[in-house]
């Protein structure tokens, strides 16, 4: 598993990189996307090729970004060091709503390599997903990601999830568009303790389930979050803990 850190941009101030945009709506404009708070977004004018563009000022090697709160279904990841040669990352394409159930909920983790300065989003003309007028982010963090923790021997987890998470009353799932058939693996952690359960949480915190302590701060609060903000909870100084994996191939 993985976590971005030392990303930018950090704060609604951070300086240490210019974001422009093709065009931004007057109330949900490009500035937003300094924020932390996806519910904060930028949002196009129109829908026609829109480029969401960070330029950091000098060259820089950060191997992450993560795109939070989107409503597209094909786009381009690009990197350039003069802002005129540019580099593909990753194409995006396809996604449909048969995936994703609620905008609340889409993400992307992508890779990068190399260096670079400019680093940009280039979403081509589309109706989008959902809200059909525009287009719109909520998070483009752009940083350092580092393996924060490797299953034990016996387990194995195929890949940090690309999309989105999905919403049901039960819960969350994970899942990537690769083609139609779908394949499910599940296991559970046996006597996983706090500080294990610590370095797994802080890649799914946001997304996933989060964590209370108690007074002494030795045990933790397994949350899952559903729907309606229900929780449910369970306590203890180890904990056992199922897991469950969908990918469509």
């Amino acid at each position: 598993m993985k976590q971005i850190v030392n990303y930018f941009p950090k704060t609604d101030t951070d300086n240490s990189v210019t974001i422009t945009t093709t065009t931004a709506d007057t109330t949900f404009k490009t500035d937003n996307l300094k924020s932390i708070k996806p519910s904060k977004v930028w949002k196009s004018t129109d829908i026609t090729e829109t480029i969401v563009k960070y330029d950091f000022g000098v060259d820089v090697t950060y191997n992450a970004m993560f795109l939070n709160r989107f409503n597209f279904a094909k786009f381009y990841v690009e990197t350039s060091t003069d802002d005129s040669t540019w580099t593909l990352v990753e194409e995006v394409s396809n996604l449909t709503t048969d995936e994703i159930s609620d905008e609340n909920y889409m993400h992307r983790f992508v890779d990068i390599t190399g260096t670079y300065r400019y680093i940009r989003v280039r979403i081509p003309a589309q109706t989008p997903l959902f809200e059909p007028t525009y287009f719109k982010i909520g998070n483009m963090l752009v940083g350092d990601a580092i393996t924060i923790w490797n299953p034990r021997s016996g387990f194995s987890v195929t890949q940090i999830p690309k999309l989105a998470m999905l919403e049901f009353k039960s819960g969350h799932i994970s899942v990537e568009k690769i083609g139609k058939t779908r394949r499910s693996f599940s296991g559970s952690f046996d006597k996983l303790k706090k500080e294990e359960f610590d370095k797994i949480i802080k890649t799914y915190h946001p997304f996933v389930i989060y964590q209370e302590f108690d007074n002494d701060k030795t045990s933790c609060y397994l949350v899952r979050v559903t729907k309606e903000f229900v929780k449910d909870y369970y306590q203890a100084n180890t904990l056992n803990m199922s897991f469950s994996f969908e990918e469509i191939v």
